[in-house]
């Protein structure tokens, strides 16, 4: 027996959870008082479900007619209190976010939902190597006045970034929750602006749509039918809390597939995962959560922390993290796909994990007391705000190197909208109630930062022309077919001599490209991922790049411009035996064929930059 409303031949079905006999109430829509009053009976009631069939003609009866019927809206009451449908797919009267409540006042929801029309939407088959998840909040993205969009704050804002999104290569936009939850409970003072808390699941949140339509199921539907047809798909948050039964959060997962055609579900807070990867419904629909189950299917993604943790350390130069490294460019016989990321909800964004190695959280009224004190940041050397361009650099830099540990790295890589053109919370890592310019993105960055945003542009094509970056079984390190290189082999500042003691801080990871098919059955190129997150430059002695082939530069880190060069565009290298990589520094290079006519050139001249960022 479904519970909430269900629409029959004659009329419609109601079914409420309720301790004593209940009643529903009808109402006209922007009418306090109710126009109708429908009591339950306990004859139709099986435990604590009641169970109300209301006929057309009795609602037409009274008045409930035509365009009025339509934009009925209903809740229920018992002893003398009124309490909204948990199951109700939509809700209105709280369609501005934050807005401060005269008195407690209870959700109500429309008996019908709008039509909608799919046409010839159909989901895209996104390669799992190929992946890129982007997470955002829908209000945050757009809500800014430099937004450049005329829906802010809205899942319609959404759909006119889809360009950018597009351009950028995003596969996948993750929304935290935008569920109906309430943003600021009665007597709060703090706005819940994440949304984690208690949560109408089957209902899109009102306040993230238009105002003037009134239509949140209409307008997610709009947004996936929007994702869809541009090759994109969508995952929401739901945050359980434990509260709920096993049935219940089945049903919501059921429902937003069914309903909205979602692709998947990050799964947050409290949740039955074995239910949930074993119900036949759910099957091929993309799971997210930090549990690692003892068994799971293709579908299921474990968001393990542990790279933000190690990789954060990689990045500022702590010691022992070579071999955390080595973990991550491999994946062990039967792991479920990893999804990795550097910063989070919780947490520093990107910008400010190279800009402060404190936490400054006194916006949030708790004293500085909230959100965690171990970030496993550097601040190049200044706390905050800065102009000094020497700064500015490593800063900048240092943001490089974050990313191409994301995207170099196995795994399904995952980043915070904002964090490829620097946006920053000001120090801020618990931005949980700030719905304000902390919180909110700042788009003039994109601009200002048209650099960087070209590079993480070009380093999310680079990954998937790749497939050696996104391999989807373990590397043997062996060379089964003979070819003269293992699948993947590790080096150090010596050619075949991996060099992992706790003080290196540098390594070089060589791909061979025959191991990893493009989608043509042909070959891929050999890749040579080399880091260095040492204060001091090093020369690395270059493996061969194999008969007929020369290195060429693809990826760098360092410099000021020209930092992913587009296919084709890779520079050979003069030198190729050595390459000296400057201090804090990542590049990727690219064995390619070379003309047969005449040798490879061999210099003693140095590739890179012998500065040192003074650390």
């Amino acid at each position: 027996m479904a519970l909430g409303i269900q629409l029959e031949k004659e009329g419609i079905s109601v079914s409420v959870v309720a301790k004593t006999v209940p009643e529903l109430l009808l109402f006209f829509r922007n009418e306090e008082a109710p126009r109708l009053r429908l009591p339950f009976s306990k004859d139709r009631r099986l435990g604590e479900v009641y169970t109300l069939t209301v006929s057309f003609r009795e609602l037409r009866a009274a008045g409930f007619r035509g365009a009025a019927l339509k934009s009925a809206e209903y809740q229920f009451e018992a002893d003398g209190k009124r309490f909204a449908d948990p199951y109700g797919k939509s809700f209105s009267g709280h369609d501005s976010f934050g807005k401060v409540q005269k008195e407690a006042s209870v959700k109500r929801s429309p008996l019908f939902l709008s039509d909608f029309d799919w046409e010839e939407e159909a989901a895209p088959v996104i390669p799992a190597r190929e992946r890129v998840i982007y997470r955002l909040h829908v209000r945050g993205f757009t809500m800014a006045k430099n937004s450049g969009v005329v829906q802010r704050g809205t899942f319609d804002g959404i759909v006119e970034k889809l360009p950018y999104l597009k351009e950028l290569g995003v596969t996948t936009l993750e929304l935290l929750p935008a569920e109906e939850f309430e943003e600021l409970p009665f007597g709060s003072a703090r706005v819940n602006y994440w949304g984690y808390g208690e949560t109408f699941h089957f209902a899109p949140k009102a306040s993230y749509c238009r105002k003037r339509r009134r239509d949140p199921a209409g307008e997610l539907r709009a947004l996936v039918k929007a994702l869809h047809a541009a090759g994109m798909d969508l995952v929401m948050e739901f945050y359980f809390d434990g509260k709920q039964t096993v049935s219940y959060v089945l049903e919501v997962l059921r429902y937003y597939r069914r309903f909205y055609h979602l692709d998947g579900a990050r799964l947050s807070g409290q949740f039955p995962l074995g239910d949930i990867l074993r119900d036949p419904y759910l099957k091929g629909f993309l799971l997210f959560a930090e549990e690692r189950p003892a068994e799971s299917g293709a579908n299921f993604y474990c968001c393990d922390r542990a790279f933000q943790q190690d990789m954060r350390k990689f990045l500022k130069g702590d010691e022992g993290m070579v071999r955390a490294l080595l973990g991550y460019s491999r994946r062990t016989p039967g792991e479920a796909p990893r999804v990795n990321y550097l910063a989070h909800t919780n947490g520093f964004t990107l910008a400010d994990l190279v800009s402060y190695e404190r936490k400054h959280n006194e916006e949030n009224g708790e004293n500085n007391m909230d959100g965690g004190s171990e970030t496993d940041s550097w601040n190049c050397g200044v706390e905050g705000k800065t102009k000094r361009r020497t700064v500015l650099a490593c800063r900048a830099q240092q943001r490089r190197n974050a990313f191409a540990l994301l995207f170099l790295s196995q795994g399904t890589p995952l980043f915070l909208a904002g964090d490829e053109f620097g946006n920053s919370q000001g120090g801020n890592n618990n931005a949980y109630c700030q719905d304000n310019a902390v919180s909110w993105l700042d788009w003039r960055q994109a601009k200002q930062e048209a650099e960087n945003l070209a590079f993480v542009r070009g380093l999310i094509a680079f990954r998937k022309a790749h497939p050696a970056l996104g391999r989807q079984t373990p590397p043997l390190f062996l060379d089964t077919d003979a070819v003269g290189l293992p699948d993947v082999s590790y080096h150090g500042e010596q050619p075949w001599q991996a060099q992992t003691e706790p003080f290196r801080r540098q390594i070089g990871i060589l791909y061979n490209g025959h191991y990893a098919k493009l989608k043509n059955g042909e070959a891929d190129s050999s890749l040579f991922c080399i880091y260095n997150m040492h204060w001091e430059a090093h020369t690395f002695s270059l493996p061969g790049a194999g008969k007929g082939k020369a290195w060429h530069l693809a990826v760098r880190t360092y410099g000021e411009s020209a930092h992913c060069l587009t296919p084709g565009e890779e520079e050979r290298l003069e030198d190729q035996e050595t390459f000296l990589l400057p201090a804090r520094s990542i590049v990727v290079l690219l064995a390619k064929e070379v003309p047969t006519e005449g040798k490879t050139k061999r210099s003693k001249k140095r590739q890179g930059d012998t500065r040192s960022d003074g650390r």
